[in-house]
């Protein structure tokens, strides 16, 4: 029963997104930060859809009147992320990644990402750029990414074991594969004459002998995944990036994101922002 309603919420984000509406503790500032100067109360706007700070989450799918009552006469109940996700243990990283700050700081940076976009990649770094400046106390990044090629499900789904299991190594590892997505469609491009579409693993190799991105991450952290618990790891990566592809498009849907990358700062969307916009809309 639970992998045919995973299989349900990833289909159903899979539609949203590609329709066009589409951590653990607190992570040390990058680079010798230092706190920007930002208010201690965060905007109505922010926090919405923080797990740790709200008992209930935002539902964009929810059931009409009518469908409750037929629901309800089957003996079900209206679908919630809290539901569907509660049975697994880290269902509140995965729904809501916290890849730097304190879970419950009072100011939220949402970032969205499109891996299979060579923009992603681009906003990523202004993001990067813009926590130098930011205090983890105040402020924290929280990352969502879609699955318009599938194997984006899987790096978005490592960036998310990475957030509890190796504390403070999100952001370097979304460095990577972002760069690497790109870095193979270029070599694609260069020695095939068109790059594939990246359903699976595989397909994102500029080389048959190249290892996938989230294995060859794998010897980069600290300490490294063990050989024999690799694939464990990436099971789990595909899992943990289909929940996460569900809270992105009820995400975009609640904010009215039509595009992505996106960036959301304490509830409102910043068009093409640089680090300068990220850090000027939390003041």
């Amino acid at each position: 029963m639970k992998k045919f309603l995973y299989a349900t919420m990833a289909a159903a984000a899979c539609t949203a997104l590609l329709g066009g509406c589409f951590g653990g503790g607190v992570t040390a500032p990058a680079d010798g930060a230092h706190g920007a100067a930002v208010s201690a109360q965060a905007p109505a706007g922010a926090n919405v859809f923080n797990p740790w700070m709200k008992n209930t989450l935002p539902n964009t799918r929810e059931l009409s009147a009518e469908g409750r009552i037929m629901v309800g006469s089957m003996g079900g109940a209206a679908q919630s992320i809290q539901r569907e996700a509660a049975h697994r243990a880290h269902w509140r990283e995965e729904v809501y990644p916290v890849v730097f700050g304190d879970k419950q700081a009072p100011h939220e940076i949402i970032v969205l990402l499109d891996f299979a976009d060579p923009d992603s990649e681009k906003v990523w770094a202004q993001v990067r750029k813009a926590a130098r400046s930011l205090s983890p106390e105040q402020a924290k990044i929280v990352v969502f990414g879609n699955s318009r090629e599938n194997y984006g499900t899987d790096l978005m789904g490592l960036a998310i074991w990475i957030s509890y299991s190796r504390p403070a190594q999100a952001m370097p590892y979304l460095d990577y594969a972002l760069q690497s997505w790109n870095t193979v469609k270029a070599a694609q491009r260069k020695t095939r004459g068109k790059a594939v579409p990246f359903r699976t693993e595989y397909d994102a190799t500029a080389r048959a002998s190249d290892f996938p991105i989230h294995y060859s991450y794998f010897s980069r952290l600290n300490p490294p995944v063990p050989a024999a618990q690799q694939p464990d790891v990436a099971r789990y990566c595909y899992d943990a990036g289909n929940v996460n592809m569900y809270q992105a498009s009820q995400l975009a849907s609640y904010y009215g994101v039509k595009r992505l990358p996106a960036v959301i700062v304490d509830g409102r969307i910043l068009d093409t922002p640089d680090a300068g916009d990220i850090t000027a809309a939390l003041k």
